[in-house]
C-alpha cells in the first residue's frame, strides 16, 4: 500500500531545516522525519541521502517508521512513550494543512495497529518502559525535584514525578512552555537567572546547562542527567549520567538479543502483508491529495 512512501531522517538537531509544503515533519528528542510522497516530491530510489537526511523508499521506509514507533530505535529499548508523540502528532486536527493529509491517517492507524501487534507480542515486561518510570524509580526517596529544562522530555517526565506528589520545580528559558506546563501540573516554574538550587534532587532534562549552573548543583541530593553527550562527572557526589541509567535499565543481553532476532522476522512479515496489498492497488496512497 505504500510503494510511493518517501521517509526522510535525521538524528542531527542541528540538521538542515525540512521546509518544504510538499513534507509533513514529526520531531522527537531524538529524530527528525518527514514524510512525502514520491509523485509529489520525486526521489530516484537509488539515492539514500539528501542534504545530510537518510532516506526510505516504500515499504522500507514503513518498516523504518514501525521500528521508531515501536521504540525499538530508541535508546531505552521499548520505550512506550515514543508511540503516543507518534499518535498526538497525527491527530487529525494537526494533519489538517496536508496535501497528502487522508493518506497520512491511514499510515499513522496502520503503524499504531501493527505497533500494538509488537508491543503485545514482544515488548511486555521488557524493562522500565519510559523515561518517566525511569526518573520516578530514581528518585522515590526525595520529595523536592527540580527539574532543567522545558522539552519533550519533560513532558513525559511531569506526569509520574506529579502522581507521587513530589514538590517539584520547573526551570527554563522558554516562558510560553512554562507558563503552558505550570497550567497542566502543580509546579513552580522559574527562568534559569530567577532559581538558585540547594540540595534536592536535580534531574536535568535539557541538553544544556547555562552560566555557572554546574556548580550551582553541586550540593543536590542526587542528580539524574540525561544528556546524550554531558561531559561526565564534574565532581558531584550523587550523580548518575544517561549510560548508567540505561546500564541499569538493561535486560540481560541473550534476552535482548533473542527479542530482537524474533522481532527482525515478525516485521519481515508485517511488512510483507501491505507490501501485498499493493496488488489490488495501483497508485500506493490511493487517498493522496494533491
Amino acid at each position: 500500500m505504500w510503494s510511493n512512501l518517501i521517509l526522510l531522517h535525521s538524528t542531527d538537531a542541528i540538521s538542515k531545516v525540512l521546509d518544504d509544503s510538499r513534507i509533513e515533519v514529526w520531531q522527537t528528542c531524538q529524530r527528525t522525519l518527514g514524510f512525502t510522497d514520491k509523485r509529489i516530491f520525486p526521489i530516484e530510489d537509488k539515492e539514500r541521502f539528501l542534504d545530510g537526511w537518510e532516506v526510505y523508499h516504500g515499504y522500507d521506509a514503513y518498516r523504518f517508521l514501525l521500528e521508531v514507533v515501536s521504540g525499538l530505535r530508541s535508546k531505552l529499548f521499548g520505550e512506550s512513550e515514543i508511540q503516543a508523540q507518534f499518535r498526538d502528532r497525527f491527530r487529525e486536527e494537526n494533519s489538517c494543512g496536508s496535501h497528502f493529509a487522508v493518506s497520512l491517517l491511514r499510515l499513522r492507524d496502520q503503524i499504531l495497529e501493527h505497533t500494538k501487534q509488537i508491543r503485545s507480542k514482544y515488548l511486555i515486561g521488557i524493562g522500565r518502559q519510559t523515561y518517566g518510570s525511569v526518573t520516578e524509580s530514581y528518585l522515590q526517596n526525595h520529595k523536592e525535584v527540580t527539574l532543567l529544562g522545558t522539552g519533550k522530555l519533560v513532558d513525559s517526565i511531569l506526569p509520574y514525578l506529579v502522581s507521587k506528589k513530589k514538590d517539584v520545580r520547573l526551570i527554563g528559558r522558554n516562558q510560553n512552555r512554562l507558563k503552558e506546563l505550570s497550567r497542566l501540573y502543580p509546579i513552580t516554574t522559574y527562568h534559569w537567572e530567577d532559581y538558585t538550587p540547594g540540595n534536592e534532587a536535580i534531574v536535568i532534562a535539557s541538553s544544556f546547562l547555562p552560566f555557572h549552573w554546574d556548580e550551582m548543583i553541586r550540593s543536590a541530593s542526587l542528580i539524574l542527567d540525561f544528556r546524550e553527550h554531558s561531559d561526565g562527572n564534574p565532581g558531584y557526589k550523587h550523580y548518575i549520567p544517561l549510560s548508567q541509567i540505561l546500564g541499569d535499565l538493561q535486560e540481560t543481553d541473550e534476552q535482548i538479543q533473542t527479542i530482537k532476532m524474533d522481532l527482525q522476522f515478525f516485521l519481515t512479515e508485517l511488512t510483507r502483508e501491505r507490501e501485498e496489498e499493493q496488488l489490488h492497488i495501483m497508485n500506493g496512497w490511493e487517498d493522496l491529495l494533491v
